[in-house]
């Protein structure tokens, strides 16, 4: 992606806080578990966004700072996690200082990053054993009418070639690298996919016939699959975690 585009679509988000809330998944408290440890420690969340990811490590016990850098999304995680400090800032320029968190994670946003200076920053606020993990969920397609939806939403960019650092890249300032998955599931209604929709930086940046056209497809496959009931659905998610730990000594930044 050019990066002009790369830029609006990632301000795109400002005007779909609000849908980004009300339909992004969340994550399931076993890529947690298996991400951070039992704890508590303080873990950094960049690119934190409304909070999805911040939630799930503040409901595991951990102690969270969420670096943002769009007011809007700042405004809604500040609603939705109490518990978290919420700072103004970005990948490439984290407003900590060296050596402050012992975990940084990261979900569904380095792909927006300016990847080789973020982690030279991730480098220079981690401490002790460090750990970098990238999380990102991905529609399991398993299902057909999740392979239908995932038609209609646009190909997915999770699991691409640059979408994460790749392991090579990655083991320059880790000593390890390893990647899991997690299966879990979220209820849903037809306004709710509709906010999911409407939250990806694709949507946000079609033409508004187009974005029409397309959230009507997606009402249509709801009704072939689910009926015209009220009652919510399900989708399933794969949780994708890549997940970098004990960081070598000469891989330190000085601050």
């Amino acid at each position: 992606m050019p990066p002009g585009e790369r830029r609006r679509r990632a301000r795109s988000f400002s005007a779909v806080a609000g849908e980004y809330e009300r339909g992004r998944p969340g994550y399931p408290p076993e890529a947690i578990a298996w991400t951070l440890g039992d704890g508590p420690i303080d873990v950094l969340d960049l690119g934190a966004g409304t909070g999805k990811l911040t939630a799930a490590v503040a409901a595991a016990g951990h102690r969270v700072i969420a670096v943002e850098p769009l007011a809007e999304m700042r405004e809604r995680l500040s609603a939705s996690v109490a518990g978290a400090r919420v700072l103004d800032g970005s990948a490439e320029a984290i407003p900590l200082a060296p050596e402050s968190v012992d975990a940084v994670v990261v979900g569904a946003a380095f792909h927006w990053f300016d990847q080789e200076r973020a982690l030279t920053e991730i480098v220079r606020v981690l401490r002790g054993a460090r750990v970098l993990a990238m999380l990102g969920n991905s529609l399991d397609s398993t299902l057909a009418w999740q392979r239908e939806l995932r038609g209609l939403l646009g190909p997915a960019t999770l699991g691409r070639p640059g979408h994460w650092p790749e392991p090579e890249r990655l083991l320059r300032d880790f000593a390890e690298v390893e990647d899991s998955e997690f299966p879990h599931s979220q209820p849903i209604d037809l306004a709710r996919l509709r906010d999911y929709a409407n939250s990806r930086s694709g949507f946000a940046v079609m033409p508004q016939a187009l974005r029409d056209e397309r959230l009507a497809q997606i009402g249509s496959l709801w009704q072939r699959t689910f009926g015209g009931g009220g009652d919510p659905a399900e989708v399933r998610w794969i949780t994708l975690v890549r997940r970098c730990r004990a960081a070598r000594a000469d891989a330190r930044v000085a601050g």
